[in-house]
């Protein structure tokens, strides 16, 4: 008796799924309200007590004053005034800590976080705005070729933030590329700053990964921190101009 009460049970509850699973259920009316948050809002006062001992502690570290920007910074495609800026910062420190000099510095466009600094005080939370990843700066040593084929990647994606080079963007290759005002040598080598991730092949970068890494112990964030208090004590404001480092074909 209690095997084909079982069987009858299976068999309805087969049928239910059966039947109910060939029909498609949409809702009759939707309805939706947009809700502006303004001053008119009153915070939660729990939620206020809860994070406020956390956010003041943060702030302490956040909001230190490390430099004054000069003019307002942008990001954009295929060069732009802050993706000059970072790739400069790049360059610089990166010669400063491997104490060699350093050909070209080579950034990816979507490294850089925010869109935009405004004019006015650069704080410690600037800097990890732009660049809230660990990563680690590091030199490697390509030839001539590599550094054209990798010019050649970055016409395809539309331009990246560099420095040390510049070449012109035509049919979705890199042309008359020259590396610091020089026409680039294919048979020379060339010692070129990045990121640890594109140097481990992030961004597709595939190639970069079999080339050996110069390791700089140094985080990108704490060189933006650095670059800036130097600029700072030695009396100097942050700007950036464009310079036609990317420019695509007429």
């Amino acid at each position: 008796m209690l095997k084909n009460y079982s069987k009858y049970i299976a068999f309805w509850m087969l049928a239910i799924v059966v039947f109910t699973a060939c029909k498609t259920y949409v809702p009759i009316q939707e309805k939706f309200s947009l809700n502006k948050i303004n001053k008119t809002i009153i915070a939660d006062s729990a939620t206020l007590a809860y994070y406020l001992p956390y956010k003041d502690s943060l702030d302490k570290i956040m909001k230190i004053p490390l430099a004054e920007l000069a003019e307002d910074l942008s990001k954009k495609m295929p060069e732009s005034t802050l993706g000059n800026m970072m790739a400069d910062i790049l360059k610089l420190k990166t010669a400063a800590y491997t104490h060699q000099t350093i050909d070209v510095a080579i950034l990816n466009y979507g490294g850089i976080r925010t869109p935009s600094l405004s004019k006015g005080t650069l704080m410690v939370e600037h800097a990890y705005l732009l660049m809230p990843f660990d990563n680690y700066l590091v030199e490697q040593i390509l030839t001539g070729q590599q550094l054209s084929d990798y010019c050649d990647s970055l016409a395809i994606k539309g331009g990246w933030p560099v420095a040390g080079i510049a070449f012109v963007i035509k049919n979705k290759k890199a042309s008359d590329i020259r590396v610091n005002g020089i026409p680039i040598d294919l048979k020379k080598n060339y010692s070129v700053a990045t990121n640890d991730y594109l140097a481990n092949g992030g961004d597709g970068m595939t190639f970069l990964k079999t080339i050996p890494q110069i390791q700089t112990g140094k985080l990108y964030r704490d060189a933006i921190i650095e670059y800036w208090k130097e600029q700072t004590k030695a009396g100097k404001k942050i700007q950036s101009n464009l310079e036609n480092r990317i420019r695509y074909a007429e």
